[in-house]
């Protein structure tokens, strides 16, 4: 499948640590936190992980949906690259899906 996902940096709660632990990984936490702007990785990793979470056609769990299950993180050239853990691999491996490409951006408008 195939979906798109767009939120305003400035609505993100990255600043709230309760959303980032339940959302991210550390790996992707360290990776935020390292950048110019922490707010625009979470948000541009966030919709990434929405549009990854819409495409697998995974049934929604509303909070208790386990977005660390869909980690996106830079590869040694920068591109994003998607790595699924729990659910979203099971789902993904049911689908016959090998590989999840992701293209991120992030916006104030």
């Amino acid at each position: 499948g195939v979906s798109v996902d767009q939120e305003l940096i400035s609505t993100m709660p990255s600043s709230n640590p309760c959303f980032v632990e339940r959302n991210f990984t550390e790996a992707e936490i360290a990776y935020c936190r390292a950048q110019p702007s922490p707010s625009s990785s979470f948000a541009a990793r966030w919709v990434g992980k929405e549009a990854v979470f819409k495409s697998l056609g995974v049934p929604s769990k509303g909070a208790a949906t386990a977005m660390k299950d869909i980690e996106i993180l830079p590869d040694e050239s920068g591109v994003p690259t998607v790595t699924l853990h729990g659910n979203a691999k099971a789902a993904a491996q049911g689908k016959g899906i090998t590989n999840v490409l992701v293209s991120l951006s992030h916006s104030e408008v």
